[in-house]
């Protein structure tokens, strides 16, 4: 007894190791992973141009810094009518109900059937041949209990459960990058909208002091006091502000449908503005320990991290397929020829089959499927470490990008401020005779140019900021613990 002890605990031991053997190595996995590239120089030198500040950002509902009511709303109704939102999210309830569908051959399975079943026998056949009495019409009724079970042994089924599961968590973090994608591209689509309608006040007001000019221009050239020239380029002026001012109009038109379409509207649902205009953040944080955080904030980053784990457990699974499989199938019922007899205990029934299925020439296709499956997890890796590298310098381009932009911006709104004073004072000069009126529409000309730049600066200013809130993740936080890490690098 001790012996047959002994002997089961060393084949259970045998078996344990061998089912190791089928797992692609953690130190396999891991091997061409790339740590996160440092971009601490990067932050330190925005945190010293004064733009920015240390700070945890963003937030998940990173939306509510600009302070706009419909904003807001906009970015809700996207959440719950997007097209592309609630596509996503069926994908990774699919997705969650695959792996539970895995997980389901890691138990034994239990089946009951019943069926009843008439045929006419054959007089030759095996059943009268043997059975002479046997009637010619033969009525069977079965009522039975099946159960089937395989034995993991080298963890074929684990590891695509696993690998489900990995592909689950990828979808959810997915998930959440098209809801980044959408929202953001809904607060651009916003912004844009709100600065063209400063722009289209702008030019309506441009096109009408190119009106004045044109006419006096030809008024002075009617009276001798301006060759044809001057008109000529008035005229030239004029028509060209106008068609800015086209353009300016089908480009609020195009962002209305954007708009529209971003919270799953048709293009010409109604879409009502605010006159308010919520100033943009005069400072930006930046989180401090950006280089070592940036892959548990980027959902693109987690989801590809997890299907190259989804692709790690592929290859244990398709190891497997070298080994035994082993399955224990066994059932129980009742069978009877007639029903009075059915639930008779003469007529119950028992079947115990175990099986082994071992391959011994397959032709190369075992190994082929493995080498397949182990160059799809390369290349998953490499879609990982570049992913990884362009997020890095995204990160980094957007810090740069940002600070320029609210220089500029600050540079740009001294420099209105210098045309509006300037602007005054030529109205003031006016007044008291010491300049015509071409002066004045001249003046006023130069300081709608510099408020036009100063609006496209203001945008620009926007679309930074949501930018770099779209390369650090949007305030996305993974539930889940990174799952392979490159070597050397801290948990």
């Amino acid at each position: 007894m001790t012996y047959f002890i002994f002997e089961k605990k060393w084949i259970f031991g045998c078996l344990l190791c061998l089912s190791g053997c089928v797992s692609l190595p953690k130190d396999e996995q891991t091997a061409n992973l790339l740590p996160p590239p440092s971009i601490e120089l990067s932050v330190e030198k925005s945190l010293v141009s004064g733009v920015f500040t240390s700070g945890n950002w963003p937030e998940s509902n990173w939306w509510a810094i600009f302070q706009s009511d419909q904003l807001n709303q906009l970015i809700l109704e996207a959440a719950y009518q997007n097209p592309n939102i609630q596509r996503v999210e069926k994908r990774v309830e699919s997705a969650k109900q695959i792996a539970k569908v895995a997980r389901s051959r890691l138990f034994p399975l239990i089946f009951f059937d019943a069926d009843e079943s008439w045929e006419y026998l054959s007089y030759h056949g095996l059943y009268r041949a043997f059975n002479p009495r046997l009637p010619i019409n033969a009525n069977l009724v079965d009522l039975t209990l099946s159960f089937t079970y395989e034995f993991d042994f080298w963890g074929k089924n684990r590891n695509l459960f696993l690998a489900a599961l990995g592909e689950s968590k990828a979808q959810e973090a997915e998930s959440a990058e098209v809801q980044l994608i959408v929202t953001t591209s809904l607060a651009q689509a916003y912004f844009a909208l709100k600065t063209n309608l400063l722009r289209k006040d702008l030019y309506e007001q441009l096109v009408q002091v190119r009106q004045e000019i044109f006419e006096l221009q030809n008024l002075l050239q009617e009276k001798a006091l301006l060759s044809k020239l001057q008109p000529l380029l008035s005229e030239e002026n004029l028509l060209e502000a106008e068609q800015w001012l086209l353009n300016i109009k089908d480009e609020i038109e195009t962002d209305r449908h954007l708009i529209n379409i971003l919270r799953g509207q048709g293009p010409d649902a109604p879409l009502a503005l605010d006159q308010e205009f919520s100033p943009p953040l005069q400072y930006l944080p930046v989180p401090s320990n950006l280089s070592l955080d940036l892959l548990a904030r980027r959902p693109d980053l987690m989801a590809q991290i997890w299907r190259v784990e989804a692709l790690a457990h592929e290859v244990g699974a398709a190891k497997a397929d070298f080994y035994p499989d082993i399955n224990l199938t066994a059932l129980i019922g009742l069978e009877s020829t007639q029903y009075h007899f059915l639930l008779n205990s003469q007529s119950k029934r028992a079947a115990l089959q175990p099986a082994i299925h071992l391959p011994i020439f397959t032709a190369g296709a075992i190994r082929a499927n493995i080498r397949a499956k182990k160059a799809q997890f390369d290349a998953a890796v490499n879609d990982y470490n570049n992913l990884l590298l362009r997020s890095a310098q995204e990160v980094a381009d957007l810090l740069i990008l940002a600070q320029t932009i609210y220089q500029q911006k600050q540079d740009q709104e001294q420099i209105v401020e210098a045309a509006e004073q300037r602007f005054e004072l030529t109205n003031l000069r006016q007044q008291k005779g010491l300049d015509n009126m071409l002066s004045w529409y001249f003046a006023k000309e130069k300081w709608i140019f510099k408020q036009l730049d100063n609006v496209s600066l203001l945008y620009s200013q926007y679309l930074a900021t949501i930018k770099l809130i779209k390369a650090l993740g949007g305030g996305y936080r993974s539930e889940y613990e990174v799952p392979l890490r490159a070597r050397g690098e801290s948990k």
